[in-house]
C-alpha cells in the first residue's frame, strides 16, 4: 500500500567549498549539510552534495543523504538520492529512496518524492513529500 508522508526540512548553516573553477563556466562545489525533518518523517539526515553554480547564480545539484529516524511508527534509516535546482529564490528537488537502503523498521522502504523551498538561504526550510511503501 502506497502512503504519502509530508514533513518540513530545515538545515544547519553550511558552506559549500569550490573544487573546480574554469573561467566562464559553472563553478563546481562540494558540501556536507545536516538536515532536520519534522512531521510525518521525523529524523536527522547527513547529506553530501555536489553543486554546479552558474555565473548567473542558478545551480543544479545532486546529493546522497542518509536519514535516521522514523516514518509513522517505524524507526531506522534510509538513503535518499536527491537531484535538484535553485534559482529565482526557490529550490526544488526530486527524491528517490535507494532500493535496499532501509534499516531496522524501515527495511524494505521504497519510494520517491519532492521537496520545494521558497527561501533556500541558511535559515530556510523546505516542504518534503515522500510517496512510499514497504515490501
Amino acid at each position: 500500500m502506497q502512503t504519502q508522508s509530508t514533513s518540513t526540512m530545515t538545515w544547519d548553516p553550511w558552506q559549500p567549498v569550490p573544487y573546480e573553477q574554469t573561467e566562464g563556466a559553472p563553478l563546481l562545489l562540494h558540501g556536507q549539510v545536516a538536515n532536520h525533518y519534522r512531521g510525518d518523517i521525523e529524523g536527522e539526515g547527513v547529506q553530501q552534495v555536489l553543486i554546479a553554480l552558474s555565473p548567473g547564480g542558478a545551480s543544479v545539484f545532486t546529493a546522497l543523504e542518509r536519514v535516521t529516524g522514523r516514518i509513522g511508527d517505524r524507526s531506522g534509516s534510509f538513503v535518499l538520492q536527491v537531484t535538484g535546482t535553485t534559482g529565482g529564490g526557490t529550490a526544488k528537488a526530486t527524491l528517490e529512496v535507494l532500493e535496499g537502503s532501509g534499516t531496522g523498521g524501515l527495511a524494505g522502504l521504497r519510494g520517491s518524492g519532492t521537496y520545494f523551498c521558497d527561501n533556500p538561504g541558511p535559515d530556510g526550510c523546505a516542504t518534503v513529500t515522500l510517496d512510499h511503501s514497504f515490501g
